[in-house]
């Protein structure tokens, strides 16, 4: 056994995916809704026998290294690493590829950066004005440690001396983190001076960049400004305060999303820890699945001045497509943003958060207070707003009241407003079937469903010998179904123990049917199948319905034949062929 099965065979795939996505128990399978497209009913299954996941809505599927591959975005090596260092395997002659070994030392970079930056605001006297500035914004000190905040001095060459000349790292890496860019005379130039330093944590914990605040106001100079896009540092699928409020975030399955640094560490620290803070103006489609996979519910409590009632608008939709509960958080007059609210008054703000809207209350009072809905453009601008939101709504109770309720308040038909939200829904319905269409497997006819449907049952009840069958390799028509009942045969009379072990069987396979194999340990079957008897008659009623369709299709075949037989006028070919479609009719008879 190489190191990478080695690796392989000691990891617990349903304990690994539960860490990422709540997982379900299914019969003998695990379920979940996917995490690599968006739906309301479950489809995505994780087999502990087979050591394997599949997703029957967009065809994803594999074991533990191609989950972590497409749900971390790591590559091979990354996740052979990873998944080496979880199990205990200490690999012995791995080489990280070019893309693994630059990100790896990118974090290194980063790191050390954010070390650094930490120890200047809160030992050295360089960071007393920015600590200054932190006590008086309301920060404590144990925040500043868990988040790791930091002070970039007002320096041009601080902290990309440091990395070169003190950690011996090439001007050319020290630049590709960011930290760092070559002015007019080609000389690495601090891109952070002056500035708190907020730490920029990936899903898995790595630091990918920062967030610089300035302390001391200067002209031509941005409040805040972020590290550039690099090879690891990707603004649009980042949450600052992700990192450490994960597990509040899957405890509760409600996020609390804020815009900004100060608004998510204020909440934090009063209590409020299922906060996490937009990095930029609006929620993306990426960091709204990144919530999905923890969070049922999001509670924007975005800034009330009109930025942040912009910056909803536009994530609104993002997240009800996603399946997400959305409702949003008034503040009123009281207060201009969280951070605000978190200082003065803590419990005015969680309680807000309980009594937080229904986005679709508030989409629609958000709409109605910015257009003038005296004038039939302003009704009209106000439905155009509505509708993409409206038509969302799967209850149809629900969408009723509110359709009910907007025509109500703009004084028209209703019929008018369904009108409008109808052609919305629609227009969303088949932009997200032509982006989903690729991923759908083609469809399957009658047989091939019976036939999947038998053989994962059979294998995963232990019932594998029903397969064990001559006959039921001619009623499956499928040279990889026949192949494997072949080899199922070949096992099970060469076997001497009377337990099927599906390892063992999947290493006697060639390679191109293991996959096939895999599929049916994941296949979802009804919940009325728990008992034995209950199997066994599924069973035999599965194989009924096969012969009946091979016999169906032989008797069309014969018909077919017959009239070839009448128009050349061989009148014993056409005695001879009825004799067996006579044959096949008797069989059908007792079949039903």
């Amino acid at each position: 056994m190489d190191q990478v099965e080695e690796v392989l065979s000691k990891v617990d795939i349903v304990e690994l995916i539960n860490e990422r996505v709540p997982l379900k128990k299914a019969g003998r399978n695990f379920k979940a809704n996917c995490p690599f497209h968006s739906e309301k009913t479950p489809s995505f299954i994780v087999s502990p026998e087979r050591q394997i996941f599949k997703c029957f809505g967009c065809g994803q599927g594999g074991n533990a290294y191609k989950f972590l591959m497409e749900y971390e975005k790591m590559d091979f090596g990354e996740a052979l690493r990873y998944l080496a260092d979880r199990v205990g395997v200490k690999l012995k002659s791995y080489r990280p590829g070019p893309n693994e070994a630059e990100r790896r030392q990118l974090y290194e970079i980063n790191h050390l950066a954010a070390e650094t930056y930490h120890f200047l605001l809160t030992k050295h006297k360089v960071g007393q004005k920015a600590r200054e500035y932190l006590s008086d914004r309301g920060i404590k000190k144990a925040a500043i440690e868990e988040f790791m905040l930091g002070y970039a001095p007002n320096e041009y060459e601080f902290i990309g001396k440091f990395l070169v000349e003190k950690k011996d790292f090439s001007p050319e890496e020290v630049e590709a983190s960011g930290l760092v860019f070559k002015n007019d005379r080609g000389n690495l130039t601090d891109r952070f001076r002056g500035r708190i330093m907020f730490p920029l944590y990936d899903n898995r914990g790595n630091i990918v960049g920062f967030s610089g605040r300035i302390v001391t106001p200067q002209e031509n100079t941005g409040k805040y400004i972020n590290t550039p896009e690099t090879n690891i540092y990707h603004k649009s699928q980042l949450l600052f305060g992700f990192n450490q409020a994960k597990e509040a975030l899957r405890k509760t399955k409600q996020a609390v999303v804020v815009e900004g640094e100060f608004d998510m560490i204020s909440p934090y620290q009063a209590g409020v820890k299922n906060v996490v803070a937009i990095k930029g103006s609006a929620l993306t489609e990426e960091q709204i699945k990144l919530l999905g996979r923890y969070v049922e519910e999001l509670v924007l409590a975005l800034d009330a001045d009109s930025a942040g009632d912009a910056a909803a608008r536009r994530g609104l939709q993002l997240a009800v497509n996603e399946g997400l509960n959305v409702r949003v958080v008034s503040l009123g007059d009281k207060f201009k943003d969280p951070d605000e609210a978190a200082q003065a008054n803590p419990e005015f703000l969680k309680k807000q958060i309980k009594k937080a809207q229904s986005i679709f209350d508030f989409y629609i009072s958000s709409a109605l207070k910015r257009f003038d809905i005296s004038t039939a453009w302003g009704k009209k601008k106000v439905v155009d707003e509505v509708a993409p939101i409206l038509s969302g709504i799967d209850d149809e109770v629900l969408r009723s009241h509110y359709i009910q309720d907007l025509a109500a308040k703009l004084k028209v038909d209703s019929e008018a407003v369904w009108e409008k939200i109808q052609k919305s829904g629609s227009a969303l319905t088949a932009e997200k079937n032509n982006r989903q269409s690729f991923h759908q497997e083609e469809k399957k006819d009658r047989r091939q469903v019976l036939a999947d449907y038998l053989f994962a049952l059979c294998f995963q009840e232990n019932h594998q010998q029903e397969l064990a069958d001559d006959e039921l390799k001619k009623f499956v028509a499928n040279p990889g179904l026949a192949r494997i009942i072949e080899a199922l045969e070949e096992y099970l009379s060469a076997d001497e123990d009377d337990d099927f072990d599906s390892q063992k069987f999947a290493e006697k396979l060639p390679e191109e049917l293991v996959t096939i194999f895999n599929n049916f340990f994941v296949y979802p079957l009804p919940e009325k199948l728990a008992d034995p008897q209950a199997q066994t008659k599924e069973i035999a009623k599965i194989k009924r319905e096969l012969e009946l369709i091979f016999l169906e299709e032989k008797r069309k075949s014969l018909s077919a034949k017959i009239r070839q037989a009448e128009e050349a006028n061989k009148e014993e070919r056409v005695e001879e062929l009825s004799g067996q479609i006579d044959k096949i009719d008797q069989k059908i008879k007792k079949l039903h």
